[in-house]
C-alpha cells in the first residue's frame, strides 16, 4: 500500500429495529457478588451474543424505563441472604419475567436504555455526544444556521437526534435532524447530495417543506420548520413534540381518537402523497403516525428522506411476520393500514394482522383496516394505493367540510443516473426485506417442526408407558390366575374324595393294580378322573394312587 493511499474499511452498520430474545442461562458468584450470564439474541439471523449483568444493572435499567410509567416487574432488593443458592436460582427467573416484560413493549425494547444494557458493544451511551459535536462542527461551517440546544429523546430512533437551531437571516427557530447512515445505505455521497437537492425542491400540498439538507461522512442533517401542533400521534396521546418520546408514548394517560371524518380526510391527503411519492420512484416505508404533521388541517408527510439514508423503518419488525408486503408499494400501504388503526383507536396495534374490532366502529372504516390488516389480506393480497384511494371512505373526503390544500402543481424531479441510483437503492431494501421475510418464515417453519417433533417424541413415550402399563397388567392377571388355580386345589370343591383305608385294593400278578375295564377312566373305588391324568389337581391325585407299585415296598415281618 502507498504511504498516501487511503484504506477504506466496510463499517457493518446495525439494525436498530431487529427484535432481540434474552435468556438468563446461568449465575455465579465472582468476588462476594452474584453475576449474572445473558444470552442475546438478535434479529432474524439469530445473532447470538452473551453479557454478564449484575442486580444492580438491572436496578439501574428500570430507574431508566420508569418515566415510560409503565409497570414492570423487577423483583426487590434483599440485603441477607442474597448469596444463597435457593434466593439466587429464585432471582434469576425473576429476572427472567422482567426482560421478558421488558421486551414486550416495542417502545422500550428499542430505546437506548434496553440496548445498551443487552448489547453494549454496539450502542455507546455517548452515541448523543458524538452526534452533538458531529452537528457543531458542520453548522459552522455552513453559516447557515446556528445551533441553540439539543432536543434530547424527543424520537424513537436511537441514531437520530434533534437540536434547536435558528436561521441566520429570518431568526426563525427551526427543527435540525441529524441521522446516521443505516444497513440499506448504498448511494454514494456525491449521489446523495444530488437527490437531497432534488427533494429540497420538492412541491407538493401534502409534503412537509424542506428548509435545509447535507451529507457528512457518517450521516446527514435536514432542517424543517417547527409545527408547534406536533406530530399525528402527539394529538392522539395530547402531548408536545419537545418531550422524551418515553414518556409521551409509553403508556399515556390522554388518548383522543380522531373522528371518522378527520380519518378519511387525512387518509386521503397521506394517499395522495404517497401515490405522488411512488410515480416519482422514491417510496416512503416510514409512513407511522410520527411522521406524519398537521398544519391548518393539513397532513403533512416527514422524513421522506429516510430511505435514501438507509435506515430501517419503526415497522420493519412487523412488515418482515406479512407475506404479501413484498413490494415497496405493499409496505407503504400495510403501514398506511397500521397508522389508520391508530389515528382510530388512540393506540398502536401490537400484532402484524386484526382481524377482531369493536361493534361501534364505523362500518368503511372497518372495510379500509380489514383490506390492509387482516389475516387474509396479510397472507393473500393487500390492495394497491390507486385502490384505497377509490375506496367509499375516501372518495367522500372532499365533500366533509375540510377541502384539500391546493397550492402549486406538484413538482420533484431526480436527473436521470439519480433516478437509478434511487431505483438501485429501492431494490436493495426489497432484497434484504424478503430475505428476512424468509428467515422468519424459515425460523418459524423450524419452531412448528420442532414442536411436531417433540409431540412425536411424547406420544411414542405415551405409548411406551401404556405397554408398560399393558404388560404389568398381563403379568398380574397371570399371577392372579395362577394364584387363583393354586387356591382352587386346596378348595373343598376339589379335594379329592377321601379314600377309605378298609377298602381292599386287589392286584394282578403283573403288580399293575386292577382298574377293571381298561378302556374307561373309572378307578377301582368308582370315581372317574379325566383323560391325560394331570389335568387337574385332582386328577393327578387319583393316578398317583392308581399307578401305585407294591413291589417297591419294604417287606416287615409282623409279630406272630
Amino acid at each position: 500500500m502507498a504511504i498516501f493511499e487511503k484504506s477504506f474499511q466496510s463499517k457493518v452498520r446495525i439494525d436498530d429495529t431487529d427484535t432481540l430474545v434474552c435468556l438468563l442461562e446461568n449465575a455465579q458468584s465472582i468476588n462476594k457478588h452474584t453475576e449474572y450470564i445473558l444470552r442475546v439474541q438478535k434479529g432474524p439471523n439469530k445473532e447470538k451474543t452473551c453479557v454478564s449483568r449484575r442486580y444492580r444493572d438491572f436496578a439501574v435499567l428500570n430507574t431508566n424505563l420508569q418515566q415510560a410509567n409503565i409497570d414492570l416487574p423487577i423483583p426487590p432488593k434483599k440485603l441477607i441472604g442474597n448469596m444463597q443458592p435457593s434466593f439466587v436460582a429464585e432471582r434469576q427467573i425473576a429476572l427472567q419475567n422482567y426482560i421478558n416484560e421488558v421486551l414486550k413493549h416495542q417502545i422500550l425494547a428499542l430505546s437506548l436504555p434496553v440496548r445498551s444494557f443487552l448489547d453494549p458493544n454496539n450502542y455507546s451511551i455517548s452515541i448523543a455526544e458524538q452526534a452533538l459535536q458531529t452537528v457543531s462542527i458542520a453548522l459552522r461551517g455552513s453559516g447557515q444556521f446556528e445551533l441553540k440546544s439539543p432536543l434530547p429523546d424527543i424520537g424513537w430512533r436511537i441514531r437520530k437526534h434533534y437540536f434547536l437551531v435558528n436561521e441566520s437571516e429570518s431568526g426563525s427557530n427551526c427543527l435540525l435532524s441529524y441521522q446516521s447512515y443505516g444497513p440499506d445505505h448504498t448511494l454514494h455521497v456525491k449521489d446523495l447530495q444530488a437527490a437531497f437537492r432534488s427533494l429540497q425542491n420538492i412541491s407538493h400540498p401534502y409534503i412537509a417543506e424542506i428548509l435545509a439538507m447535507n451529507t457528512l461522512e457518517s450521516g446527514a442533517y435536514v432542517v424543517r420548520r417547527i409545527y408547534k401542533n406536533g406530530s399525528f400521534r402527539d394529538l392522539l396521546y395530547g402531548t408536545e413534540y419537545n418531550k422524551s418520546h418515553l414518556a409521551k408514548y409509553g403508556n399515556p394517560k390522554t388518548r383522543k381518537p380522531f373522528t371518522n371524518g378527520q380519518i378519511s380526510h387525512y387518509g386521503y391527503q397521506i394517499l395522495q402523497a404517497l401515490k405522488f411519492l411512488h410515480s416519482k420512484g422514491l417510496p416512503h416505508g416510514h409512513l407511522h403516525p410520527g411522521n406524519i404533521t398537521v398544519d391548518n388541517q393539513t397532513a403533512l408527510l416527514l422524513d421522506i428522506e429516510n430511505l435514501l439514508m438507509g435506515v430501517p423503518s419503526l415497522c420493519r419488525p412487523y412488515v418482515l411476520d406479512v407475506r404479501r408486503a413484498n413490494t415497496m408499494e405493499s409496505v407503504d400501504v400495510y403501514c398506511f393500514g397500521r397508522t389508520l388503526y391508530e389515528m382510530a383507536f388512540a393506540s398502536p396495534l401490537q400484532q402484524h394482522y386484526c382481524d377482531v374490532y369493536p361493534d361501534n366502529i364505523p362500518q368503511d372504516l372497518e372495510s379500509v383496516l380489514r383490506m390492509c390488516l387482516s389475516s387474509a389480506s396479510c397472507k393473500q393480497d393487500i390492495p394497491s394505493l390507486d385502490r384505497l384511494l377509490h375506496h367509499p371512505l375516501f372518495t367522500r373526503a372532499t365533500l366533509n367540510g375540510l377541502a384539500p390544500r391546493c397550492d402549486a402543481r406538484p413538482h420533484l424531479k431526480f436527473p436521470l443516473n439519480i433516478k437509478e441510483q434511487i431505483k438501485a437503492a429501492v431494490s436493495f431494501v426489497e432484497e434484504r426485506m424478503n430475505a428476512d421475510q424468509k428467515s422468519v418464515r424459515s425460523a418459524r417453519r423450524e419452531v412448528r417442526i420442532q414442536e411436531i417433533l417433540n409431540s412425536e417424541e411424547e406420544m411414542k413415550k405415551q405409548r411406551k408407558r401404556a405397554k408398560k402399563r399393558s404388560s404389568v397388567w398381563k403379568s398380574s392377571s397371570s399371577l392372579a390366575e395362577a394364584s387363583r388355580s393354586a387356591s382352587g386345589a386346596s378348595s373343598p370343591t376339589l379335594t379329592p374324595t377321601p379314600i377309605d383305608t378298609s377298602v381292599n385294593i386287589s392286584f394282578r400278578a403283573d403288580s399293575s393294580p386292577h382298574t377293571g375295564n381298561t378302556g374307561d377312566n373309572t378307578t377301582s373305588n368308582g370315581s372317574t378322573f379325566p383323560p391325560g391324568g394331570s389335568a387337574s389337581p385332582r386328577g393327578a391325585l387319583l393316578s398317583d394312587i392308581c399307578s401305585f407299585d407294591r413291589s417297591r415296598l419294604s417287606r416287615v415281618t409282623s409279630p406272630s
